[in-house]
């Protein structure tokens, strides 16, 4: 049974209201992200941000999703089971709705393929 590999772990202070945090990783190894978690550094939680997640080719959030659903725990982060072969892009954005600059932390947690 696959086990858990490691978190990747990415973060943006002061991102302005209506901003854009992109960001995109590249494996070194096959993983399976099982949760995205994402969190406002400040502890409030999301109201009216969003989040798109594009794995090569597939993107997985049509076109976007409320960052809530991607919740700071495993309580409310859903398990998603995606599969990244090595070398794979993965391409994120986090839009800042907030009505503030904000600091934002997100966590994929890899497991083995």
């Amino acid at each position: 049974m696959p086990g858990f590999k490691y978190f990747k772990y990415f973060e943006r202070d002061n991102l302005a209201d209506g901003a854009t945090y992109d960001d995109t990783w590249y494996p070194d190894t096959d993983i399976k992200i099982k949760r995205i978690y994402l969190a406002r550094k400040d502890g409030a939680a999301f109201t009216k941000s969003t989040f798109y997640l594009k794995v090569k080719e597939t993107v997985y959030t049509h076109p976007v999703v409320p960052a809530a659903v991607l919740g700071p725990n495993v309580e409310i982060s859903p398990e998603l089971n995606i599969p990244v072969a090595a070398k794979q892009v993965i391409a994120f954005s986090l839009k800042n709705l907030e009505g503030t600059a904000i600091g934002v932390m997100i966590t994929l947690e890899c497991h083995e393929p």
